[in-house]
């Protein structure tokens, strides 16, 4: 099925939640501006003698925390290998955009927006802010078009956006010209090219892309700015819908007809492709919910995947529910949820009861975390004593006998940057401080003589880096501690979340003794804070969610067993599994535990079930049985329905409907 002439998708959304659902090597030109951050360092208001103050603030949104090492996997992911990647950014944020983009592709650079009457400064202290920053990114072969040497200057040049192009209502502190837009996608696409800004705002690079003839797909999640940005493109695309007749090949047709996959699940317009969230209450089997937590075999981005294929149903039902991708994503009467790890159905407990401890534990984690950074900045001595063993003016003893050192002299306040609530358990953070520092700088040095001198902030990130660590390992060590798991479950719920956050890849991994070992992520993490997910864990979007749930701590078979289910309920099954059906989170599942499954899926169950399972021989013989369908995932998670007998595939989608 194909779906030619759709020239939009305007839709309000979390765009993270959008972007998931995007398929890989679809988009032709990233172009965003995305919050920079810097409202934090705003003054605030700037009297005037005689006049109103001048409103110095940017946005309530910039204050969001906004960390450029989540988006870029998934920008390069949809981004088509000769696609172009152009991000408005500032100068906090464009080292982050470079270390998270430079190594991945074939030329980085950036561009310069010069604003002709930039805002005034009522006090001649500092320069104007007269200029913008757009990074940029590209492979070979890429679209590019320039006639002449003097188009290509990285320096673009216009006034600030200005009435009556500037909206006063809703009023947006950031909205870009059209002009320089537009400047940008003829440089960098070609007439019928899509683009995707995940931060739409109110629209202005939607109306330049429609005006050149490309497609569009914006995302925004504020209700105001997407009712304007809408409004706009809309009015847009009806003046220059009838010149708007792109010549689309088949093989574009299907590019597009894998975009409308990827989000058939929302209601739309088949000419505009258009998404409205309000549209999606009650109605709509796709929610937009986060998955709860991080998790081992997560299916968030295979939800584009599996909802397509649920049947009907009223009930849902998932007895290894993981970190709830699939159920939190999908819309039901009712959830039941089960899971074998008592630590993770502890923590969808604390949130579905808003257990005011887990939440204040949790917290204080979170303020540590952020005061780490401030205790490195107050102690930049750690910076000087590197750099005199990076200029051999002391020697790896007399910087060990620094770190050692410094760490008694500031024991107290290392102890303080964990929170209060952590006081009467026995610390191990000054050692861990010690040794961190002191590796880390052993390291940076080794690396040194092998490439090059690191450039000054990878110097302070790697230093706060091993702060960081230290923090992370003394959590660590609380986590591992058999007195607080058995005495304060609460307290226990609340250092796994921290560790399944900051844990490195992800990974969960135990030692022979039963402790948990694997490190702190590394400078990727520095960043992240837990404010978010918290503020998402009290949403009443969430809590409405958990309102229609019940929670569950059994063997998957005694979950099932306990419920009546009917034909009108569904089972999703993600069971745990590799090649050796090895430990999952501590709990073994076992080849007779599959066994067992499949016994009760073939010869028990009443409900239409659906279940997501790695190719082995051993799996596909389980179910290869009469009534039984099984589709095929490739490698790349690219669903392709396949003969049930070719061996090569990956993954496998099993129904028995």
């Amino acid at each position: 099925m194909k779906y030619p002439g759709w020239h939009k998708s305007v839709l309000w959304a979390d765009s993270m939640e959008i972007l998931k659902r995007i398929p890989d090597n679809s988009v032709d030109f990233i172009l965003t501006d995305p919050p920079y951050n810097i409202g934090q360092h705003s003054t605030g208001n700037i009297p005037l003698q005689g006049r109103a103050a001048m409103n110095n603030d940017v946005a309530e949104w910039d204050l969001v925390p906004f960390n450029p090492e989540e988006w870029s996997e998934e920008f390069i992911r949809i981004l088509k290998p000769e696609g172009n990647l152009f991000i408005f950014t500032s100068y906090n944020q464009i080292g982050r955009w470079y270390n998270c983009l430079d190594h991945r592709f074939d030329t980085t650079n950036f561009m310069i927006w010069h604003k002709t009457n930039p805002a005034p400064k009522v006090f001649k202290a500092g320069f104007l802010n007269s200029c913008e920053m757009i990074f940029t990114c590209w492979n070979k072969g890429h679209t590019w078009h320039f006639s002449s040497q003097s188009e290509m200057h990285n320096f673009i040049e216009s006034p600030i956006c200005m009435r009556p192009e500037r909206l006063s209502e809703p009023k947006h502190p950031t909205q870009k010209p059209i002009s320089i837009l537009k400047r940008m996608i003829e440089i960098a696409t070609n007439e019928g090219d899509i683009i995707f800004d995940p931060f739409m705002g109110v629209g202005s690079v939607g109306v330049a892309a429609i005006q050149l003839k490309r497609r569009y797909i914006g995302v925004e999640i504020d209700e105001a700015y997407y009712r304007a940005a809408k409004k706009r493109i809309d009015e847009t695309l009806e003046i220059t819908k009838k010149e708007f007749t792109m010549e689309q090949n088949d093989n574009n047709d299907n590019e597009v007809c894998d975009v409308a996959v990827a989000y058939q699940t929302y209601p739309y317009q088949l000419e505009l492709f258009s998404w409205d969230k309000e549209k999606t209450a009650g109605g709509d089997i796709s929610t937009g919910l986060s998955p709860i937590i991080k998790w081992p075999g997560g299916k968030e981005k295979e939800l584009k995947y599996i909802i397509p294929n649920m049947p009907s149903f009223e009930r849902f039902f998932e007895p290894f529910v993981g970190g709830g991708s699939v159920f939190m994503g999908i819309n039901a009467k009712e959830y039941y949820i089960n899971d074998f790890s008592k630590e993770l159905i502890d923590l969808y407990r604390c949130i579905s009861t808003q257990n005011s401890n887990f939440f204040k534990y949790v917290g204080s984690i979170d303020m540590s975390w952020n005061n780490s950074r401030a205790f490195f900045q107050s102690h930049l001595e750690i910076v000087g004593a590197y750099k005199d063993y990076q200029n051999s003016l002391v020697s790896e003893l007399e910087l060990k006998h620094f770190v050692k050192s410094f760490c008694e002299i500031n024991s107290k306040e290392i102890k303080e940057l964990v929170g209060s609530e952590f006081s009467e358990f026995e610390m191990v953070i000054v050692n861990e401080m010690e040794t961190n520092l002191f590796r880390k700088m052993i390291r940076m040095r080794q690396l040194e003589k092998q490439k090059h001198q690191l450039p000054e902030k990878d110097l302070f990130d790697n230093i706060e880096t091993a702060i960081k660590s230290a923090v992370y390992m003394n959590y660590r060590y609380l986590y591992n501690s058999k007195h607080i798991e058995q005495t304060n479950p609460i307290l226990h719920c609340a250092l796994f979340f921290f560790i399944r956050n900051y844990a490195y890849s992800g990974m969960f991994r135990y030692s022979s003794k039963g402790d948990f070992n694997v490190p702190y992520g590394g400078i990727a993490y520095n960043s992240k804070n837990l404010s978010k997910k918290l503020l998402y864990y009290k949403s009443k979007e969430l809590l409405r969610h958990f309102d229609r749930t019940q929670i569950f701590n059994l063997d998957f078979e005694e979950f099932l067993d306990r419920q009546s289910l009917s034909e009108n309920d569904f089972i999703f099954l993600d069971p745990p599994y590799d090649t050796e059906f090895s430990t999952y989170a501590k709990n073994e599942f076992t080849k007779d535990d599959q066994i067992r499954l499949a016994n009760y899926l073939l010869n028990r169950c009443k409900a239409k079930w659906m279940m997501i399972i790695k190719y082995t021989d051993f799996i596909h013989s389980l179910y290869d049985k009469p009534g039984i369908s099984i589709k095929t995932f490739d490698k790349e998670y690219v669903v392709s329905f396949m003969n049930r007998n070719d061996k090569k595939v990956t993954h496998l989608l099993i129904t028995n409907y």
